[in-house]
């Protein structure tokens, strides 16, 4: 089944999420593996792209979602990081892996209540991270997730 949207018309829909309002969740699709890959660095990401590029024949639906952070002086309406450079950012990746889906940019005060927001029951989070012996900062973020109830997976990568 195709998405929506394919690989060269990639749409990003910028989006704010506020911890006071929770946005409409859509029913699951049955027969559809979500699979939700987070922003992390850009070799990560590709990482990720090309491990989700495997389930290709699997009624698979990509999300790659970039979740920013806005400071409390900045209005959430108006991020401090240029809008066009993190959408064309992640058209690029998507464009780079051939997948088709959906990529989305997620401004919030507060990064573990934005993913909150942004993922839909029943997802898979695909994360890829460095092999270190400290916990890095996508270690971390998987083990947020999985303890908010949700499906990650964690790919070391030992380059």
């Amino acid at each position: 089944m195709k998405s929506n949207y394919q690989a060269d018309s990639i749409k990003v829909a910028p989006r704010r999420i506020e911890k006071t309002r929770q946005r409409q969740r859509p029913e699951a699709v049955p027969g559809v593996l979500r699979l939700v890959i987070p922003y992390t660095t850009p070799e990560l990401t590709r990482a990720a792209l090309r491990h989700a590029g495997v389930c290709s024949d699997l009624n698979a639906h990509v999300s790659l979602i970039d979740v920013q952070v806005v400071p409390y002086p900045c209005a959430i309406d108006q991020p401090p990081i240029n809008r066009e450079y993190s959408s064309s950012r992640l058209k690029e990746l998507f464009r780079e892996s051939g997948l088709s889906g959906r990529a989305e940019v997620v401004y919030t005060r507060d990064l573990l209540e934005g993913y909150k927001g942004a993922l839909e029951p029943g997802s898979l989070v695909i994360i890829a991270a460095r092999k270190r012996w400290w916990r890095t900062r996508e270690e971390k973020l998987a083990r947020a997730l999985s303890a908010a109830g949700q499906q990650v997976m964690l790919l070391p990568i030992t380059r």
